[in-house]
């Protein structure tokens, strides 16, 4: 399964400013400290020399330490950049991180002229369970439901978990054999949740609806339709 994938592609252009700022400082320290020679660190120094080296390293250790505060910000940025758009609860996509995924996979299969399907999973009476166990037990379902759904997909698949009780699948470039087949496998993998809450032995079900698209499609028709077509399954 494939969260994470191009997220870095939409924000080359901010991290590439940042990656020239510490090359740039980096050669600047490669800089300093290779004009402390040997020649400036014998005992035959000048006093002038002895000033210039002490400065030099001063300069370097300073040098130093702004690039490994650098280094700590890029990864403050990133941890920041990831929690954006991943679902805390899951470690799935959420709604912003999958949407983002899904349009740029859409503008590559609009480019290939390739296609492919979107599902979209909302579980049966997840109201239910939520009421009658409380919210923890309800977490604990959307947590495995969400490790079910990853085990069967490909690595090239996004899942996300978009809001509530709801899950989406995109399965780029897949056919429309493949997308059956993997709909199958997804509520076989979620009905054989073995999941047990005080003592009771709670089912899990859903229902799954789709979209397959040839890539000419907009976003929001694909999304509109595979939101139809899960009610229509809830509805039967």
């Amino acid at each position: 399964m494939q969260n994470y994938t191009n997220l870095q592609k939409i924000n080359d252009f901010p991290h590439t400013k940042k990656d020239n700022a510490q090359y740039n400082l980096s050669a600047r320290v490669t800089e300093l400290s290779n004009l402390l020679s040997p020649s400036l660190k014998s005992k035959n120094q000048s006093s002038t020399e002895l000033e210039i080296n002490t400065t030099l390293q001063f300069a370097l250790l300073a040098m130093e330490e702004a690039e490994k505060r650098i280094k700590r910000q890029e990864a403050r940025i990133k941890q920041l950049e990831n929690l954006s758009v991943t679902d805390e609860l899951t470690q799935l996509l959420n709604r912003r991180g999958f949407l983002q995924q899904f349009q740029f996979s859409l503008s590559i299969s609009r480019r290939n002229k390739t296609g492919g399907s979107l599902m979209i999973l909302d579980l049966d009476k997840f109201k239910q369970i939520n009421d009658t166990y409380g919210h923890l037990a309800g977490d604990e379902v959307l947590k495995n439901v969400g490790i079910a759904i990853s085990t069967v997909v490909r690595e090239s698949d996004i899942v996300g978990r978009i809001g509530g009780d709801e899950f989406s699948i995109l399965l780029p470039g897949a056919s429309p054999v493949t997308v059956t087949k993997r709909i199958s496998q997804i509520r076989s993998a979620i009905s054989e949740l073995q999941f047990s809450w005080n003592h009771k032995n709670l089912i899990i079900s859903g229902s799954i609806g789709r979209c397959d698209y040839l890539g000419h499609e907009n976003e929001q028709e694909i999304l509109n339709f595979a939101d139809t077509s899960m009610y229509r399954q809830k509805a039967s």
